[in-house]
């Protein structure tokens, strides 16, 4: 959930940056902040288009339209440039049937700490890594039903969702059968009822032996990274924002310059990288595509600080595809599946400078090939 932006605000306020006035929204912008994000930008060497980037394998971005599905969007994007990079056949992999596993988790979990645990719309990485360990995947084709321009819209969904767990917490009853019955009866309603078996290209499949068969990534190749003093460096500690609702503690956490590096050295090295993001800073906000800080210090305690009073949130999560070096300048590029930079026409790409994911980057999902240096430091399986 994102903070006022004036909790956001204060922050970059303390440390002197140039764009605030606080209490501003996104959609409050004075014609003075856009100018003088404007007139940064123009003064940073910067890409002009995705064209730039050597971009890595990948299929075509997506538009999340009105869900909260990013988490779904972007780490199904990975897998599928996962499958690209090891030369697999590209198929595009289901996010609306990871979102259906996770409510079903979600709903065990609300039971069985009688209703203490997080029911929300939100997830991180673990939201698609769990569900294919513990309910496989499917095609985009066979659950989500793409048609050309379609929009998700999962509002309603959303509300009724809510409804019960309000109804569920008020009445304390925690019958996980008829609970998950109820809860099964809602999405059936609006995402439908995955098929237990379904056919792909000629053969048939369950949701496991697509999994097995057709994705084929051995899960057990990956490490999620974070960077906060919060915990002790070099060891694995919990990444403590809400969407963490199982509160996992598999996030390797390492000192800044590591944890950049590695996202650019994977880049380099021709692997991509998913990635956990504050969205809601001005220069993203207002063009809806470039990302980057200006005039604020870029260092580990800058980074603790925005944490710790709630300026750097939990938002989004969006996939790297692409490192390029302009005029010395390091940019990335992104997959943002967000309805608002579909809406600015960039097709689903948006362009991160370092500054931005040094301080506004929480965690990311990589191959531990592409990290040598934290695969030397993580336990001997």
């Amino acid at each position: 959930m994102k903070l006022p932006r004036r909790l956001k605000f204060g922050f970059w306020s303390f440390f002197g940056a140039w764009i605030l006035v606080l209490g501003a929204s996104a959609a409050s912008y004075t014609e003075k902040q856009t100018n003088e994000v404007n007139q940064a930008l123009a003064a940073l060497p910067h890409p002009q288009s995705a064209a730039d980037f050597p971009a890595l394998p990948h299929l075509a971005c997506r538009n999340q339209g009105n869900t909260e599905l990013c988490w779904s969007f972007a780490t199904s994007s990975f897998l599928e440039a996962e499958r690209a990079r090891l030369k697999m056949e590209p198929v595009r992999i289901s996010t609306l049937y990871f979102a259906y596993c996770q409510y079903l988790e979600k709903t065990k979990q609300l039971i069985k700490t009688r209703g203490a645990s997080r029911f929300a719309n939100g997830d991180l990485f673990a939201g698609v890594v769990d569900a294919c360990r513990l309910y496989g995947a499917m095609p985009a084709e066979v659950y989500d039903h793409d048609t050309p321009g379609k929009i998700y819209d999962q509002k309603n969904l959303y509300a009724e969702l809510e409804k019960w767990t309000q109804k569920a917490r008020k009445q304390n009853k925690w019958d996980e059968e008829k609970q998950l019955k109820q809860v099964k009866a809602i999405l059936k309603k609006y995402l439908s009822e995955p098929p237990a078996s379904f056919t792909y290209q000629g053969k048939s499949y369950t949701p496991r032996t697509f999994f097995d068969e057709v994705v084929r990534l051995n899960l057990s190749d990956y490490v999620l990274v974070t960077s906060w003093t919060y915990a002790p460096f070099n060891q694995f500690t919990e990444l403590k924002v809400p969407d963490n609702w199982k509160h996992q503690t598999n996030f390797f956490n390492v000192p800044l310059p590591v944890f950049y590096d590695s996202i650019k050295g994977a880049l380099q090295s021709g692997y991509s990288v998913a990635t956990d993001v504050d969205d809601t800073e001005p220069t993203y906000e207002i063009t809806r595509r470039y990302s980057f800080i200006t005039d604020s210090p870029v260092t580990q305690e800058a980074r603790e600080a925005g944490f710790e009073s709630g300026a750097t949130t939990d938002d989004h999560l969006i996939h790297l595809v692409g490192w390029t070096n302009i005029s010395g300048e390091d940019w990335f590029l992104a997959k943002d599946s967000a309805k608002s930079i579909w809406s600015a026409h960039h097709e689903g790409y948006v362009f991160a400078h370092s500054s931005y994911i040094k301080l506004k980057y929480l965690a990311f999902l990589v191959h531990k090939d592409a990290v040598p240096k934290i695969k030397a430091l993580l336990p001997k399986e």
